[in-house]
């Protein structure tokens, strides 16, 4: 009798055990088509109240066979969140924009739609908040309560470090798209940015007498000082753009060997090759290249210097003497040659900025 109850209850317990798994993944699926009717069927028979592949695609067979689409539903796990599209199929490592909610929202590897998470598709940065909907109307606060971003309206965030918020006050956008708060430094100096908002309150020195500038982008007078630079070639080519307060581009230029430029307060300096330092007798130039930015008195000295245009069927060749480095007061001397081999002879002074380009530079004489 003992025997025969135990026997029982075992079979009572794994017909229990089979009735009480939920498909929990949605890797878990039955195998089928879906027909031109319209329904899920698999092995001949319709499938109902199941997730269905048919190899590519996932579907949910309803209870009348037919796939669930352009629904944000629960899985049937109870806890995920999960979509099909207008075909049927299940959403995966992609986003998608949900009518039923009327926004954009990513669904991960499994399915499961991501709420507060920050993730990454190749170089952009995206967030969703704890709706699940990917951010893409400008400042906004993290689910946390505590840190902001910056979402554009393709839903990428602002991570490029020193810039604006909507309020025109500057701000610190880290890699993952929130704003810096506290302390922060980089090479050549600490930040002090609000632990509220994140906005720039101030800076001071880490001591470093040597401050290098590479590629980035520079505010003066919050991460870059107002100054003269020598931009150095660290291996191909100098670049670089300034902009005014007003976004109109005040000066930009390329060289294969350096280049001197000014940064004023409010402007903004893109610097897209090379290594800037604000120590220009730190740095030497060859007169062996065809472009040369030399500061005399620096560089050169004063005197007379001869200018042969090189190759003319490969350059454009010229020479300018600014009266400074801004490139904005006015030019010396300048000249444009018209046939290789032709020079032009040239008296500079201190302080003078001589370019150069498709041209080789001799000296001549005090």
């Amino acid at each position: 009798m003992k025997k025969q109850l135990m026997k029982v209850v075992v079979c009572l317990g794994i017909i229990l055990a089979a009735f009480s798994v939920n498909k929990t993944s949605a890797k878990a699926y039955t195998t089928g088509t879906l027909s031109s009717d319209g329904h899920l069927y698999s092995n001949g028979r319709m499938v109902i109240n199941d997730f269905v592949f048919d190899g590519t695609y996932t579907y949910y067979a309803q209870a009348d066979g037919t796939p669930m689409k352009d629904r944000l539903t629960y899985h049937p796990d109870g806890v995920h969140i999960i979509y099909f599209d207008s075909k049927g199929h299940e959403v995966f490592s992609n986003f998608q924009y949900c009518p039923s909610v009327g926004y954009t929202c990513y669904f991960d590897s499994q399915g499961y739609i991501y709420k507060d998470q920050i993730t990454f598709v190749d170089s952009d940065v995206f967030y969703l908040n704890a709706n699940g909907k990917m951010e893409d109307s400008g400042w906004f606060q993290f689910a946390n309560g505590v840190d902001y971003g910056y979402a554009y309206s393709d839903g990428t965030l602002n991570c490029d470090g020193f810039d604006y918020d909507p309020w025109g006050r500057v701000v610190y956008y880290h890699w993952n798209g929130m704003v810096a708060r506290g302390l922060i430094a980089d090479g050549n100096n600490y930040y002090s940015m609000s632990t509220e908002d994140g906005h720039y309150l101030g800076s001071f020195s880490n001591g470093n007498t040597n401050p290098l500038y590479g590629p980035g982008y520079y505010i003066v007078g919050i991460n870059m000082p107002a100054g003269e630079y020598f931009l150095a070639n660290q291996g191909e080519d100098v670049s670089f753009e300034i902009y005014d307060s007003n976004g109109r581009i005040v000066r930009g230029d390329w060289s294969d060997q350096n280049l001197i430029f000014t940064a004023v307060p409010g402007e903004e300096v893109y610097i897209y090759e090379g290594i800037a330092t604000p120590n220009l007798a730190s740095q030497s130039i060859s007169l062996s290249y065809v472009g040369v930015n030399a500061k005399i008195g620096i560089h050169l000295g004063e005197g007379v210097y001869r200018i042969t245009a090189k190759d003319r069927s490969s350059y454009e060749s010229y020479y300018n003497v600014w009266n400074d480095s801004t490139f904005l007061h006015g030019v010396a001397n300048s000249h444009k040659f018209s046939y290789t081999g032709e020079s032009v002879d040239v008296r500079v002074y201190n302080g003078q900025v001589l370019d150069v380009w498709g041209a080789t530079v001799t000296y001549v004489g005090p």
